[in-house]
């Protein structure tokens, strides 16, 4: 089309300023125009955000209800008129196709913006049944919506199972490769002990008791740090001491987003230990990808979509199993080829799958698509 294409982009994880960045990736390709619609605070990562009005010129800050948790974020302001005002030709619901705010965009389009296509994001890689009018609102948006994006394949397998068939894109989570910088590793950090990583919530599904299980079967001066916050926090220094591990833990404060690359520097590998659940199972694994573009070797479970992200650039041992992760992390110890191997390998990954840049490529070739020539 001889104009640029009108997108506004509907996303709650804007209230994390280093998820703007995927806005100034979009905003350079010359056939593109983005606006942006966001709550006042949201949760990330467990955690509290909170953005400002001038936080970024193309995002627009709304008052919103039920913001605790993202699928049933609604919004109280501002949807409606940016609509009719910026008068959109695709309408990018950046939340689950079953969520209030996909159903606000349903509606508003159909009242002020009948011709903008519909696009929705989605998380969800285990197969679920949702409660009304959950239910409703996703059957409708799955005939609705003209496309759609995906943070791993089980997502894209669950969407079709329900009865999506139009396109869909796999696209990773996107990383600043320069605020998570590149660091060879190969040999032990400056200290003597070998630190092994953890980032994440403090929960038992996420595997951390699994972790420190592995930890007292590890051989040689090796540290476990821990950051993050959670409930289960005071039960693992409990573990800890019972295993006879509690001189080598540390469990650090949860810090902001940018400030987790200052934590990881000190690592030595990363470890992403997921359980699957019943309800859920490891849907991507950012910290992974972030891992990678520090040079970090990473050692993650087989849990959902962690090996698809791991790749040949890390190790992956079986959920629960915490002798074979055991056996990962000394041979990352015992090897330092192994450990330079893998630390460029992961880099190598992270700048060609996992930058902001890459996904921003693979959001303008959907809208493409759904524009037709």
């Amino acid at each position: 089309m001889s104009r640029r294409i009108r997108v506004l982009r509907v996303q709650h994880s804007l209230v994390e300023p280093t998820n703007h960045a995927l806005l100034d990736e979009l905003q350079k390709f010359p056939d593109l125009e983005v606006r942006a619609l966001c709550p006042a605070w949201g949760i990330e990562s467990g955690n509290r955000r909170e953005i400002q009005e001038s936080a970024h010129e193309d995002i627009t800050v709304a008052r919103t209800l039920l913001t605790s948790h993202y699928a049933t974020t609604f919004y109280v302001e501002k949807f409606g008129a940016m609509i009719r005002r910026f008068k959109p030709d695709i309408i990018s619901v950046q939340e689950e196709p079953w969520s209030l705010a996909m159903a606000q965009a349903m509606a508003l389009r159909r009242m002020s913006a009948p011709n903008a296509h519909l696009v929705f994001a989605s998380a969800q890689n285990i197969l679920k049944t949702y409660p009304f009018p959950f239910s409703v609102i996703e059957r409708v948006a799955f005939r609705t919506a003209a496309g759609g994006f995906g943070c791993c394949e089980g997502v894209q397998d669950v969407v079709r199972a329900k009865g999506f068939a139009g396109p869909f894109e796999v696209a990773a989570m996107g990383l600043n490769p320069e605020l998570f910088a590149y660091t060879k590793h190969g040999a032990v950090n400056a200290g003597g002990d070998f630190v092994m990583g953890y980032v994440g919530r403090l929960i038992e599904a996420k595997g951390v008791f699994t972790l420190l299980r592995a930890l007292a079967l590890v051989r040689g001066p090796v540290r476990l740090d821990m950051l993050g916050g959670g409930p289960a926090h005071d039960a693992l220094l409990k573990e800890a001491a019972g295993l006879g591990v509690a001189g080598r833990v540390r469990i650090l404060d949860p810090v902001p987003h940018a400030g987790v690359p200052r934590v990881m520097k000190e690592f030595d590998a990363l470890v992403v230990p997921s359980e699957t659940t019943p309800t859920w199972k490891e849907q991507f694994g950012r910290v992974i990808a972030e891992a990678f573009s520090m040079g970090l070797p990473v050692v993650g479970s087989d849990s959902g979509a962690v090996p698809e992200v791991i790749g040949d650039a890390g190790l992956v041992f079986p959920e629960r199993n915490h002798k074979a992760l055991a056996a990962c992390l000394q041979s990352l110890i015992d090897n330092p080829e192994l450990l330079r191997d893998l630390s460029a390998k992961g880099r190598a990954r992270a700048m060609e799958l996992f930058t902001w840049r890459k996904l921003a490529q693979q959001t303008r070739d959907l809208f493409l698509k759904i524009m037709g020539p």
